[in-house]
């Protein structure tokens, strides 16, 4: 558990830093944890990935969390409209702008990737293509993006408001359009996603 933990406290401390102004006083940072829907959504995710890590080593108490996490995960799927799945393997730092609309399959995803509402990651299905994205650090996904197939995304990515990526993308790319494509190379995203790049 310790490990999630730190996960969750890197995801919080993303979030605040996003949401709130330098230095929040206690009363905003508390209000970001009691009332923030997208950060909720992120914990629900840790917990239902953390329940299927559980499960290896302790069957039983896995189950009794995986059992929780579902009933979580349906009312958090239901009121928020976020469904992320536990087998999806999500890096540190994640950030939900807006919650509304997002799915996310079993999906491979690095560190401090900002997700905005409408995206769609996961299997792609048509033209027999079953495989998922593996998506890199420091990645910005806009709003509406839909991310499908067995596709890698490299860091730094930004992939702009309503693009359909269904292509590899080198690092630091940004990409646009349906379907995407290359815009500009050698692009830094690092104001958008409030993380300074390795």
């Amino acid at each position: 558990m310790g490990k999630s933990r730190g996960v969750i406290a890197s995801d919080k401390a993303r979030g605040m830093a996003a949401m709130l102004a330098p230095n929040p006083p206690f009363r905003a940072r508390l209000n970001y944890l009691l009332f923030n829907s997208e950060f909720h959504c992120v914990v629900v995710y840790r917990l239902g990935r953390y329940a299927r890590l559980l499960r290896e080593h302790r069957p039983a108490a896995g189950l009794v969390l995986t059992f929780a996490h579902r009933v979580i995960n349906r009312f958090v799927t239901h009121l928020d409209h976020v469904d992320i799945s536990p087998q999806a393997d999500i890096g540190p730092g994640l950030l939900l702008m807006h919650r509304h609309g997002v799915l996310i399959g079993p999906v491979i995803v690095g560190r401090n990737c900002v997700i905005h509402q409408n995206v769609t990651i996961g299997q792609r299905v048509a033209g027999g293509d079953r495989g998922l994205p593996t998506i890199g650090d420091n990645v910005w996904i806009g709003p509406a993006a839909v991310i499908t197939g067995s596709v890698n995304i490299g860091d730094g990515v930004t992939i702009s408001a309503g693009s359909v990526l269904s292509k590899d993308v080198p690092d630091r790319c940004l990409v646009a359009g349906n379907p995407a494509r290359v815009i500009v190379k050698d692009y830094d995203n690092a104001p958008m996603i409030g993380v300074q790049p390795d």
